[in-house]
């Protein structure tokens, strides 16, 4: 990504902006001009300042090695 789109779009990002499309209320996220699902344009801000934001994790653990093999020159 080059310099001056990064610094156009860091707010957006850090704020987690994005957009709802007006002919198929799809999410959109980053913000297009267009939506990428019906390819309706004009877009319409997405969240608010009384929006709640959610995360999740997975953890996965990995399986027990239980032979070693030698990989590499023949």
């Amino acid at each position: 990504m080059a310099v001056p789109n990064l610094w156009r779009t860091k707010e957006q990002r850090y704020r987690l902006q994005g957009d709802v499309c007006p002919a198929c209320s799809n999410t959109i996220f980053p913000p297009k001009r267009v939506c990428p699902h019906c390819h309706h344009g004009a877009a319409i801000p997405a969240v608010t300042d009384d929006r709640q934001d959610y995360a999740y994790v997975m953890l996965f653990e990995m399986p027990q090695v239980t032979e070693l093999s030698a990989v590499g020159d023949d």
